[in-house]
């Protein structure tokens, strides 16, 4: 019950990424109002990445709910350090390699945080009784 709570949550959280990623489209912002479509963005984006990551991983756990309490380990310290990155990184820069887009990091984060969460499931999954 607390998975499905938490998946509901996440793609909730995921929906409302994508329409503000969007705001133009959904009429939020006008389009001489480029700060409202900038700032907008810049929360759609990490809420679009960083709910999609997790909504990913809330269903495969709630298949494989024994792996809940390893993940939670890994989770608690992982999840609010990347939303403090996602509230704290600057503004762009260059978008070189040392300082990247915004959205690139969003990626680059959920991405990790799909493999090693994933990793983790798979280990608890297959470890021997």
């Amino acid at each position: 019950m607390k998975t499905k709570m938490l998946v509901i949550a996440s793609l909730g959280f995921f929906l409302l990424g994508n329409v503000l990623k969007d705001s133009l489209m959904f009429g939020l912002c006008k389009s001489t109002e480029p700060g409202c479509i900038n700032h907008l963005t810049q929360m759609g984006n990490a809420l679009f990445y960083g709910a999609g990551a997790l909504t990913l991983i809330f269903v495969v756990l709630l298949f494989i709910p024994k792996a809940f309490s390893a993940w939670k380990r890994f989770a608690i310290w992982f999840i609010p350090l990347a939303a403090l990155l996602f509230v704290f990184y600057p503004e762009p820069g260059s978008g070189d390699f040392f300082s990247p887009h915004a959205e690139t990091v969003y990626r680059w984060v959920s991405g990790l945080y799909i493999l090693i969460s994933a990793s983790i499931i798979s280990f608890v999954r297959f470890q021997k009784k």
